[in-house]
């Protein structure tokens, strides 16, 4: 019982966490949605025409007394509530708005409110209109119309007792409607609320995956490695033989770095000796992740061979430039056997060689599930220590699972802006299917503040330079 009284509180603590984590993530629409209802209440509230009321009270007595207190008591009663009636009535609002000479626009008997007050003898009448006089001028002619009224009854022996004004109406110096204090605290309430609606919604609505800086693990894989901003544009001018030294540069080496030492950690201690990085859709930077992988793979002196098994839309190789030749490739060495020295580039300034795509097939997936795949997927083993893969997206064909499968271990990148919920599931599914060694997930494109990285080295530091080793395709 003592754990289950604790479990309540806990339980309630973590949505209400939620639901502010939820605010906060569409802190920006939620804050535009309390502005504009809260905005609205408040030009409804100035537009709104002012009411006044006044009030006044008559005096009902029967024309003859009872013979005890009690019957006098139930007689006054029954005329009071008599009264109320006829001053309810149509016949004598249409009277009053006659007085009146048209300064009442509308039905007076819907300005009246009749109320007996109990335990007395007194009728209150209760006039509104949009102005102090007026609602004056009403609420006293409805009690002078009906004093004429009570005396042409008299006359007429059809009334059985007398009213008499106990109070006139007076000039009302304060509105009752608008209220904008009143009004204005119950708009911030509404506010709130629909700020909290907006909120809700857009995060149903919105198909994101979200993957916050607190997370560890996203669809049940560990996150082993977090990409920052600007990554993308350092690895095309690493693609062309260049070399950037900025802030943006060193976060995107270290963060790849990182993911080079926890591929060790999560394939159980030891590095996988080949791995394919694979996304749920495209632009997500699988691309920049697999080449960026294998060039801080070949600063360990790794030897380390980067295929573009790509064999749709292939971005490697058209990004390195019009060095490096598109007459032979992967596919070449899948049909044909070509040999694996005569394919591969080594890439300017770096120990990794490039293997590119080679002549686009026309059923890649056809080729990718050939028995040629497995024994070129040897052959790399035996001349490199890391075989790194760059496949289509898992969206697009088989192609990623069919590379997946061979592979030791399996790397799926995710954009930390783009990527949907819905297509992750689905290549996390796909990839267990096709029973691929998934060891984590990559979030790219996170923010740098909040990557956090240490650097080796200042803007303008100098660097000690190491002999780059040869790679295989080279020697």
């Amino acid at each position: 019982m003592a754990a289950d009284a604790g479990a309540a509180p806990r339980h309630a603590s973590a949505i209400t966490s939620d639901l502010a984590g939820v605010v906060w993530r569409r802190r920006w629409l939620a804050l535009a949605a309390f502005v504009a209802v809260l905005l609205g209440v408040a030009i409804v509230t100035a537009t709104m025409p002012k009411a006044y009321q006044s009030t006044a009270y008559m005096l009902v007595n029967p024309d003859q007394p009872g013979g005890s207190d009690f019957e006098q008591t139930e007689i006054s009663q029954a005329l009071v509530t008599t009264y109320a009636e006829l001053l309810d009535s149509q016949n004598l609002a249409d009277q009053v708005s006659e007085r009146l000479d048209g300064r009442f626009e509308g039905n007076p008997k819907k300005a009246i409110r009749v109320e007996a007050v109990p335990q007395s003898q007194l009728l209150k009448l209760t006039g509104e209109a949009n102005s102090p006089e007026l609602t004056q001028d009403l609420t006293n002619t409805y009690t002078q119309v009906f004093q004429e009224r009570i005396r042409e009854l008299a006359q007429a022996d059809a009334a059985g007792g007398r009213a008499a004004v106990a109070e006139p109406a007076t000039v009302p110096t304060d509105p009752v409607r608008p209220r904008p204090k009143l009004y204005l605290a119950i708009g911030a309430v509404l506010a709130a609320l629909a700020a909290v609606g907006v909120a809700l919604l857009a995060e149903r609505l919105d198909q994101r995956l979200r993957i916050t800086g607190e997370m560890t693990d996203v669809l049940g894989l560990p996150i082993i490695a977090r990409i920052p901003q600007g990554s993308g544009a350092a690895v095309e001018r690493m693609l062309a033989g260049g070399s950037s030294g900025d802030r943006e540069s060193r976060a995107a080496a270290e963060s790849f770095r990182l993911l080079l030492a926890n591929l060790t950690f999560a394939n159980m201690g030891a590095r996988p000796r080949t791995v394919a990085v694979v996304s749920s859709e495209e632009q997500e930077g699988k691309s920049t992740t697999a080449l960026s992988l294998a060039r801080a793979a070949g600063e360990l002196d790794t030897a380390t061979l980067l295929v573009e098994a790509d064999l749709r839309r292939p971005s490697l190789s058209s990004k390195a430039g019009s060095w490096m030749g598109d007459d032979v490739g992967f596919s070449s060495l899948l049909v044909h056997r070509t040999a694996l020295s005569e394919a591969a580039w080594p890439l300017p300034g770096s120990s990794v060689d490039l293997l590119p795509a080679g002549p686009l097939p026309p059923n890649p997936a056809a080729l990718l599930g050939s028995p040629a795949l497995r024994e070129f997927d040897e052959e790399a083993k035996d001349r490199y220590s890391l075989v790194v893969y760059d496949t289509p997206p898992l969206s697009v064909a088989a192609d990623a699972s069919l590379v997946a499968a061979i592979t030791d271990g399996v790397v799926l990148v995710f954009d930390a802006q783009r990527t949907r919920r819905r297509p992750a599931a689905q290549a996390v599914d796909q990839l267990r299917r096709a029973q691929a060694n998934i060891l984590g997930v990559v979030v790219n494109r996170v923010e740098v503040e909040r990557a956090g990285y240490y650097y080796a080295s200042e803007p303008g530091a100098v660097v000690e330079q190491h002999p780059e080793p040869k790679s295989p395709a080279q020697q």
